[in-house]
């Protein structure tokens, strides 16, 4: 086959291909999906059209109006459809949803737990409740489309609401293509309370695929329903690449970011007392750490930050930052080691991010985060870390210059050899193709 019939083919099977993408505020976040702005490129590039639809909006703070690609058209009727859980009204019609749904009564009779746990009941509801809504919505959206189901492909962002109320479509129309990317809290039933996420394993007989984003989120979905080995294939995310390298520190100030919500899971208070015990270890050295994010704990861990750290340690919480402020900062200052002691994760696009800028990273050994954090490029936590652990991790990154310069190096390599999204990103459409 020559050059020209090449180009032909691919045309060819391009051509009247459609992606349906949910969301669960893309296009319109600016931090919580700002790492899919690279994969709708190539997603663009490869289907003739792809819909965005959004699930609900962000908060004012976040909310951004992007540039898309020609080729990409945003559908904002599921908005709409949504129901807040505020008001009787509203909690009445999300239980009659989940009443009239065999999907509801099949939950219970797989988990009859649920009939004697007001929580486990009260979460079940809710979701079927919201899931009908999904259904409800798509069920109409496809009458009012001519789609082609042989060219066409329901793609769910997340594991979650959208994935079972496409589910709950494709009985009736068993043609219907659906692939989920699962990530950290859409996947891990331990982060969540109580520690369960309904319609699992169910939904999964309705995939094609399930694209995990570490190996870590495939054996634990593996672990506990083998038989869906088939559809389970590990794809990572990734970032681009920023074109600079951050600089280390050279002014006698050891500099130390980290990157994410306020938000209980992240333990941020658990490295603030790491950074009051690296000061009084280090008490002759100057510490200057940054926190870049916001959330409902700012605050508290604020006023944490000022009762505990010694003078020698000087914290700055800067809040929110859009994505391209993200990368700004990096490029404009120094940072000398990248520091998430989350309880749980996927795999940390913010790591990626640090590694991308060759920055040496010191992350908790959770969820995917050792296929991206080793000792190689930083320090590998324990998964729960004393204080002291974090701070000696700390320490090694610091009286070790040449050791440390190694360590940026490869951090950089790292996230060449795995987290590039233009790598990893083409590969995933081209599975995507062959469904």
């Amino acid at each position: 086959m020559n050059q020209k019939e090449k180009d032909q083919k691919e045309k060819d099977q391009k051509e009247n291909n459609l992606l349906l993408l949910f969301t669960s505020s893309y296009p319109y976040g600016d931090v919580a999906e700002s790492f899919l702005d690279s994969e709708i490129l190539f997603l663009s590039r490869s289907f003739d059209k792809v819909i965005l639809i959004p699930q609900s909006l962000p908060s004012l703070l976040e909310r951004v109006n992007r540039k898309l690609p020609e080729n990409i058209e945003i559908e904002d009727s599921l908005l709409n459809e949504q129901l807040p859980l505020k008001g009787v009204r509203n909690k009445i019609s999300l239980a009659l949803n989940a009443f009239i749904s065999t999907d509801f009564y099949r939950e219970i009779l797989s988990k009859p737990e649920i009939l004697f746990q007001i929580s486990l009941f009260k979460s079940s509801v809710i979701f079927f409740g919201n899931a009908v809504i999904i259904k409800r919505w798509l069920q109409k959206y496809i009458e009012t489309h001519n789609f082609d189901f042989s060219t066409t492909v329901f793609y769910t962002y997340w594991l979650s609401l959208p994935t079972s109320g496409v589910s709950m479509v494709k009985k009736k129309i068993p043609s219907l293509k659906i692939v989920s990317r699962a990530h950290g809290l859409d996947l891990y039933s331990e982060r969540h309370v109580p520690p369960y996420i309904p319609h699992r394993p169910e939904v999964f007989q309705y995939l094609n695929r399930l694209y995990l984003i570490s190996d870590h989120g495939r054996k634990y979905v593996l672990d506990k329903y083998p038989m869906f080995e088939d559809i389970c294939k590990v794809y990572r995310l990734g970032v681009n690449d920023l074109g600079f390298l951050t600089e280390a520190s050279s002014d006698g100030i050891f500099r130390i970011v980290s990157c994410s919500y306020l938000v209980p899971v992240k333990r941020v208070d658990l490295l603030i007392q790491a950074l009051a015990e690296l000061g009084k270890i280090k008490s002759s050295r100057t510490f200057e750490w940054t926190h870049i994010g916001y959330g409902i704990l700012q605050k508290d861990l604020q006023n944490l930050a000022d009762s505990l750290l010694p003078k020698n340690v000087i914290p700055k919480f800067i809040g929110h930052l859009p994505n391209k402020e993200v990368i700004a900062y990096y490029q404009n200052n120094c940072v000398d080691v990248f520091v998430n002691v989350s309880a749980s994760e996927g795999i940390p696009v913010s790591i990626m991010e640090a590694q991308s800028c060759g920055i040496p990273v010191i992350a908790t050994a959770v969820g995917g985060t050792p296929e991206i954090v080793s000792n190689e490029v930083g320090v590998l936590l324990s998964e729960n870390p004393f204080p002291r652990e974090i701070a000696e991790a700390i320490c090694s990154m610091m009286e070790n210059e040449a050791e440390a310069m190694v360590k940026r190096i490869n951090s950089r390599d790292n996230w060449e050899n795995k987290y590039n999204s233009n790598k990893n990103f083409e590969i995933f459409v081209q599975d995507l193709k062959k469904l």
